[in-house]
């Protein structure tokens, strides 16, 4: 009964995390629930005491997220950055994380010199070139810009800002340079702090023995020995993501399970090997099994702490500690109550924890194989023939590639979920790359860090040998995510749909109902294959003919928009910034058009070569269908620019040059043009800032009477210039150039087109004051609604051609607002459902 326990638990958590927003609404649920378990007692399917101990799992999941959430203070802070840096005094309370040239800390912050800073708080540190390593524990000091967590809100996309604050984190700020930290009292540490001062000497010993590596191996070998993912390049992980191995490189359930998997078999099998004089003495005592599942313990919490005890690693320790712990009461065959058991704990000490995805993958993944497994007869009850070694194989191999298409399909909906993609390699990726990990390279790295930790060698030994398995690994992972089909990306499946798949696999496995018909059967299985097709396929939502769609995605400072037109054709404008170790065309722009049912884009067009604008379109002109790229003609030495090139050498495209007057685009409905830059000789156009902003590719879209008016960033000369060439009739919708910047604002040119609605696309808090509060004044001079993406997220525009109507939304709209405090709970919750409703129902 366990297993369904912490199911009801779980459910019970769930319940308390919408508390807040849907009070009514839970409370009608869980009063249902109530009298649905008075009723069963009546049809004596349950007794008194089993519906008594289901309720208060239900209502104590309830309760304690309740409480967990009402206990854990959480800081406001502004949204903007503050002017002037401040001077913070704090400790160090989680293990340090480092990447080349960085270091990260989550640091308590206990002292300030402003006033207005609530104390105590949370900031998440970085520190780029440092000139001394940091660990837990220590007290520090520097002055620093903190600002609130901010990130991107887009449609179904990833909330930066909210993860942050899942993981506690009031505040972000970062410093740079030599002497800009200063550590307080080092050597009066409490002694947990000096504990965890050991493991972080350790971990540095590894970091530093590891630099006799090569890259990428390097980042490998950091990744699988001591947690350190900062070292990995990211077209690195990209590959492994594709091949559906990306489990491989962080520090979980898999790798602290071929430890415990090893180390059980060598403690066991020597245990077996003593005289039987001295085993048989042993066995008064322990038997060989019991004593391989303790010892098989320190290993694996050794493993934990090397690797910095993070969140994931401590759930996955866990997990393995309470299936040794059913070896040990001799009942190896109850995974699932082992797994329930230790699910629950987790969500005991962390419920937050339910939300995290290697929580969700973890368990669901572990769910299922433990499902499949209790529904087979124990292999000590089953007789054994006698097969061949080759026979041996042949089985094994079936039952591994069983077992590992059913992790795959169980995983399939929160891989889609949060990465828009569908890692089918993996099926048989993971046969072979999990064993050669498992017991080859992790043991061998293992090994070699030990040998550094006890004799202080500042070289690695063996780095040879790690060298070459590292790089055979990364190459065959590069050769499988580069052949045709491995990379196939969906669109991200909604909660009802995720929740009816999980109910139709659950009932499948479980072989619930019990003695259903095999018709009943059947159906289920096909509900269960329609929906997974439906999301491999991913189509394109069903428009109106006459419907026009320009969405300005939040990118933060710079520019992205996504125009859907009614014959099918999509432009992309733009596509963000793309960062050191972020995206915004990988991470923003491509989930967007996947959740969009977008893979072909008919036409790419960048502004200009700057990189809060272009950024981002490498990696789009890498991975998607690009029929045509139009750029302004100038070009640009920086890397980001090179990356451009690079992948337009890959899929074989050629820029094209767009002048006044050229046409992008033309169907039955719409034309678009472009009105800027004039032509002129390629020799003459400069690179530099100021006048690649008046270069900048600016489109006319007319659809009928409406007309949409994209301007990049150009300034007062290129404005002045389209006033004077008559391209200056009223707008329906006008992307306001140079993201509301002083620079960009004409009057004249402003009181001419009088656009009904104007976007500003901007980042939250930028450094540069955009908008410019003169701008918005002089855009609400005209009477323009005007929208921001620093305020709203993205923004989209629809565009009714029949009716010639304009209607504009937000994802702002989508968020949830707390009902308990409002004065009327029912109205608000009423709202909520609605925005939650539409949510699911985005297309």
């Amino acid at each position: 009964m366990l297993p369904t326990l912490t199911i009801i638990f779980v459910l019970g958590l769930v319940l308390g995390s919408y508390l807040t927003y849907f009070p009514l609404s839970i409370a009608i649920v869980l009063l249902a629930c109530t009298a649905g378990c008075v009723w069963l007692e009546r049809q004596h399917r349950l007794t008194s005491q089993q519906s008594n101990v289901l309720l208060a799992c239900l209502f104590g999941g309830c309760l304690h997220w309740t409480l967990c959430a009402s206990f854990t203070p959480h800081v406001l802070l502004q949204d903007s950055a503050r002017a002037l840096p401040v001077r913070l005094t704090g400790t160090i309370v989680e293990a340090v994380r480092h990447a080349p040239g960085r270091l990260t800390a989550m640091v308590q912050v206990t002292g300030s010199d402003d006033p207005q800073l609530p104390i105590p708080f949370h900031l998440r540190l970085t520190w780029r070139d440092p000139d001394r390593d940091l660990h837990r524990g220590l007290q520090i000091r520097t002055r620093i810009h903190v600002h609130a967590p901010s990130g991107t809100l887009n449609p179904r996309g990833f909330d930066y800002a909210a993860y942050l604050d899942a993981l506690g984190v009031d505040a972000v700020g970062s410093v740079s340079g030599a002497g800009v930290i200063e550590v307080l009292d080092p050597d009066r540490e409490a002694p947990l702090h000096l504990f965890a001062s050991l493991i972080e000497e350790w971990r540095g010993r590894v970091r530093a023995a590891a630099e006799t590596l090569p890259q990428p191996s390097r980042g490998l070998f950091l990744s699988l020995t001591i947690g350190e993912q900062g070292f990995l390049a990211p077209e690195v992980r990209e590959w492994f993501m594709t091949t559906g191995t990306v489990h491989i490189l962080s520090i979980s359930g898999s790798h602290l399970g071929l430890i415990a998997l090893l180390s059980f078999a060598l403690v066991r099998k020597a245990c077996l090997l003593l005289p039987s004089i001295l085993l048989l003495s042993l066995s008064r005592w322990l038997t060989a099994t019991r004593l391989a599942a303790l010892l098989t313990l320190v290993p694996v919490l050794a493993y934990t702490v090397l690797a910095g005890a993070e969140t994931a690693t401590i759930r996955s320790a866990i997990m393995i500690a309470v299936a040794l712990w059913t070896v040990w009461l001799g009942s190896p065959h109850y995974l699932l109550h082992a797994l329930a058991a230790a699910a629950g704990l987790t969500l005991l000490v962390h419920p937050a924890a339910l939300f995290d995805i290697s929580f969700q993958l973890s368990y669901v993944s572990v769910w299922a194989l433990a499902l499949a497994l209790s529904r087979e007869t124990p292999v000590d009850e089953l007789p054994l023939p006698k097969q061949s070694p080759a026979g041996r194989m042949v089985y094994w191999f079936r039952e591994s590639l069983r077992l590992t298409a059913l992790v795959t399909l169980a995983t399939v909906p929160l891989v889609a979920c949060y990465f828009n993609q569908v890692s089918w390699m993996g099926l048989f990726a993971n046969l072979l790359m999990v064993p050669f990990v498992g017991f080859i390279f992790l043991p061998t790295s293992l090994l070699s860090a030990v040998w550094v930790i006890v004799t202080h060698s500042s070289t690695l030994p063996g780095a040879a040998f790690i060298d070459s398995l590292g790089q055979g690994l990364i190459a065959s992972t590069h050769v499988l995510a580069g052949l045709p089909g491995a990379e196939w990306f969906v669109a991200a499946p909604t909660i009802p749909m995720m929740l009816l798949f999980y109910v139709l696999g659950w009932a499948l496995l479980a072989g619930w109902p019990a003695h259903a018909a095999p018709l009943l059967r059947r159906s289920m299985a096909s509900g269960l294959a329609c929906i997974l097709l439906w999301w491999l396929w991913s189509p394109r939502p069903f428009g109106g003919e006459e419907m026009v769609r320009v969405t300005f995605l939040d990118v933060g400072q710079g520019d992205s928009a996504v125009i859907e037109l009614p014959d099918g054709t999509v432009t992309l404008i733009d596509g963000g910034a793309t960062y050191e170790r972020f995206d915004m065309g990988r991470s923003v722009v491509a989930p967007f058009l996947w959740n969009r049912g977008i893979r072909r884009i008919d036409h790419v067009i960048g502004t200009h070569p700057q990189l809060d604008h272009v950024g981002g379109l490498a990696w789009i002109l890498a991975h998607f269908q690009v029929e045509k790229f139009w750029t302004n003609g100038a070009e640009r030495q920086e890397e980001f620019w090179r990356r451009i090139e690079r992948a337009m050498v890959q899929r074989k495209l050629e820029a094209t040059v767009a002048t006044e007057g050229r046409l992008i685009s033309e169907g039955p409905a719409c034309r678009m043009v472009v009105l800027n830059p004039q032509p002129r000789p390629e020799s003459s156009i400069s690179a530099k800032s100021e006048s690649l902003n008046n270069l900048s590719v600016v489109t006319e879209l007319v659809c009928r009477e409406q007309r949409v008016l994209f301007t990049g960033d150009i300034e007062r000369e290129a404005l002045t210039r389209l006033t004077h060439s008559g391209n200056s009739a009223h707008i329906a919708l006008l992307k306001v150039p140079h993201h509301g910047a002083k620079s960009s604002l004409e009057r004249r040119w402003l009181e001419a087109i009088r656009p009904a609605v104007a976007v500003v696309s901007a980042g939250r808090g930028n450094p540069y004051g955009h908008p410019a509060g003169e701008v918005l004044a002089a855009y609400q001079a005209v009477e323009t609604q005007i929208w921001r993406t620093d305020r709203d997220g993205a923004i989209w525009a629809e565009l009714d051609l029949t009716r010639q109507q304009l209607s504009m939304h937000s994802t702002r709209e989508w968020i949830l607002q707390p009902a308990l405090t409002s004065a009327d709970i029912w109205s608000v919750e009423q709202d909520n459902l609605r925005r939650l409703w539409r949510r699911w129902n985005w297309t």
